[in-house]
């Protein structure tokens, strides 16, 4: 027989389950130091969900600013009427820190719902939180962001990356490529609803924007001031999949940073929307750089351009004549 300590979760319930799928009220989990811990079940009220509970990034992994209303439709749209798996929780004075289950308590917060949470009592070390985190997981997979910010706190604490892949168990590779999303700023990262549509390749466009920014000393910020009102656009129009809507926001940033800093034109730009348009494909809009400003329309009825052209020329006969 082996003696290998098994990590993990063991089971011990205090009733008799009416059904199989129903959850027991006491569990006992085994973490990863070899101590065990009980967890009871408690429902969190939907008034105390947002103020009872609270996460930290470093402990969860989940990136808490990429959980927004399109990422989190798979949740809201069931879990007003029921929540299959409850959240994992650890007592931290008179709230709970959420270790597993962000995402659910998000979803409850933003539906208004209460929260069956796992709680426990017993001294947990923050190391056995995140293994327990980890191993528990029950939602969506992590996404290469929110691996790479848990491996850059690990990086941080002053592990070498051939020794996070090794604790980790996973290449030294997928350590760098992680660590690259990882490094992309929360300014650009926060314009795109569903995150976990985007992949190391878009991770490396975004990585060379930034670069690209900042050698001529512009930030990310000023690029998504400018970009803000067509993407507003973009995500206004429901037949778009979340792909094509990643897809087309990074086409947006790669044609707009390269107008920041091209040579001869040093200036931001500050588009403007004058009109907005249910069609994704109509525009009329202003661009205004330094002294210059340019007005842009697109697949606007004939008599709209002439009477536009008609009223440009009367006013430039009236000042300039």
């Amino acid at each position: 027989m082996s003696n290998r300590r098994v990590i993990g979760r063991t089971f011990k319930s205090t009733g008799v389950p009416s059904d199989d799928t129903e959850i027991s009220s006491q569990q006992t989990f085994t973490l990863s130091s070899g101590r065990r811990a009980i967890f009871t079940l408690q429902n969190i009220a939907a008034d105390s969900v947002p103020e009872s509970t609270f996460v930290i990034q470093e402990t969860n992994g989940r990136d808490q600013s990429a959980l927004t209303a399109e990422s989190l439709k798979d949740i809201t749209k069931t879990i007003r009427l029921q929540q299959f798996f409850p959240c994992i929780g650890v007592k931290s004075g008179d709230k709970i820190e959420i270790i597993d289950g962000s995402r659910r308590r998000a979803s409850a917060i933003l539906c208004h719902t209460s929260l069956n949470v796992m709680v426990t009592e017993d001294s947990i070390t923050a190391d056995d939180a995140r293994k327990l985190a980890r191993d528990i997981q029950t939602a969506r997979e992590h996404n290469l962001r929110e691996i790479g910010i848990r491996f850059l706190t690990l990086k941080n604490s002053g592990l070498s990356q051939k020794e996070i892949a090794e604790q980790e168990g996973t290449s030294q590779a997928k350590v760098t490529r992680a660590l690259q999303a990882a490094s992309v700023s929360q300014a650009l990262i926060s314009i795109f609803p569903v995150q976990s549509e985007l992949t190391f390749s878009d991770y490396k466009t975004l990585t060379n924007i930034e670069e690209l920014l900042s050698s001529k000393e512009l930030s990310a910020e000023s690029l998504v001031e400018n970009v803000s009102p067509e993407i507003e656009l973009l995500l206004a129009d429901p037949r778009l999949a979340e792909d094509e809507v990643k897809n087309r926001i990074i086409k947006i940033l790669i044609k707009e940073a390269a107008l920041l800093t091209s040579t001869s034109n040093k200036e931001k730009a500050i588009v403007s929307n004058l009109w907005a348009f249910s069609d994704k494909d109509r525009f009329a809009r202003k661009r205004t750089k330094g002294r210059m400003f340019t007005y842009e329309f697109n697949r606007l009825p004939k008599e709209v351009y002439e009477e536009l052209d008609r009223t440009i020329n009367e006013i430039l006969k009236k000042h300039l004549t």
